[in-house]
């Protein structure tokens, strides 16, 4: 197993330095910006000089290094069909290099100094069913349990299918900041301390809310040579279909989309009435005739914003991205919007005042 550095990483490296652009007209920090600097390949070419002692470290160059909101969007392996992690993770790894060599980052100390004063993430607890007999645990990520208002829908869910679990319901930092800021030694450990508080239940599964809690504990624990002894459900994964009669938007996230590759299984849960798309829409974005659905999602729906809290971020960037993607939404003309990321639901609840937007929980 190789040690998460990024020097054990350089095949990878090299692959991303390598400059295709064909992807990066949909780059949200490119569309932002307009800056080359902010094409993915770009930051890394810039990190990989640094690390073969070819440039000299800069605030400047870290701060480029630092930009991404890590959405996986407007990356080369959209159109070649490579690995959708190996950028991600290159990018995690550049960070914490940068940090080794002596780059001193605002967005990583303002997110130490949240761990340290306690804001990092709020504390909740949901009324959920437990029995001490159950096989299955419930991790309530912080995000869905502080931000979705879901708590009475997701209970009365679990009653009607008799479905216990053998802990209280207590949020949980999934902990994706600490490798979004470079801080990869305390992430490791942070979500090691995680694996093993649910190894240590004697349980068969473990049931998720959020896309990031499942990728975090299916996919990201085995860059980091972290053994769950456990299965990780989703739960929209075992969801029935849920037709709407209205003419539904879906917003899905990044994590969803483009980390965990899930568009066709939450097309299929928010069904279409037709699928013909609508010709003056964007051809990977499609919006859709018909009366239920307004959308389709594939790996192109642009992201809000990062889905992790942001810290010591570049304003103007982060609402010319969130901009971009409300323009796509607003294009659809939908009367309603499901949101399937607990992060952009606030803001959509705010941008879209007249429309109803429901928390995907709160259709169960």
């Amino acid at each position: 197993m190789r040690e998460f550095k990024l020097e054990n990483y350089m095949e990878e490296l090299n692959k991303q330095v390598i400059h295709m652009d064909q992807a990066v007209c949909y780059c949200p920090e490119f569309r932002a910006t307009r800056m080359m600097n902010q094409y993915p390949s770009r930051r890394l070419q810039i990190a990989r000089a640094i690390l073969k002692g070819e440039m000299e470290l800069s605030d400047y160059a870290g701060k480029i290094n630092f930009f991404g909101i890590l959405s996986r969007q407007g990356e080369r392996w959209q159109n070649f069909g490579e690995c959708p992690a190996d950028c991600t993770d290159i990018t995690i790894l550049a960070r914490a290099m940068l940090l080794e060599k002596g780059y001193n980052s605002p967005s990583t100390n303002a997110f130490k100094e949240a761990l340290k004063n306690g804001t990092a993430f709020e504390k909740a607890t949901w009324n959920l069913p437990v029995s001490e007999d159950s096989k299955v645990a419930i991790l309530l990520d912080s995000d869905t349990a502080n931000i979705c208002g879901a708590e009475n829908s997701f209970n009365e869910y679990c009653k009607k299918n008799n479905i216990a679990f053998v802990n209280n319901a207590e949020a949980e930092f999934i902990g994706f900041e600490y490798f979004a800021y470079g801080l990869v030694e305390e992430g490791i450990a942070h979500v090691k301390s995680l694996v093993d508080k649910y190894n240590n239940m004697n349980i068969d599964k473990v049931l998720v809310l959020s896309a990031k809690a499942a990728y975090v504990l299916r996919w990201l624990v085995k860059r980091l040579d972290i053994h769950p002894n456990f299965e990780v459900e989703y739960l929209p994964e075992k969801l029935s279909p849920m037709p709407q009669k209205e003419r539904t938007y879906v917003y899905s996230g990044s994590f969803n989309t483009r980390y965990l590759m899930n568009s066709d299984l939450i097309n299929d849960l928010i069904p279409a009435e037709d699928n013909t798309q609508i010709p003056t829409s964007q051809e990977f974005i499609p919006l859709l005739k018909g009366n239920s659905r307004a959308n389709k999602l594939t790996i192109w729906q642009k992201p809000i914003s990062a889905e992790y809290k942001e810290y010591a971020f570049c304003d103007k960037m982060a609402d010319a991205i969130k901009a971009d993607a409300l323009k796509d939404i607003k294009a659809a003309e939908a009367s309603q919007i499901v949101v399937f990321e607990p992060t952009a639901y606030k803001t959509l609840k705010q941008e879209f005042p007249d429309t109803k937007v429901i928390y995907y929980l709160n259709l169960l």
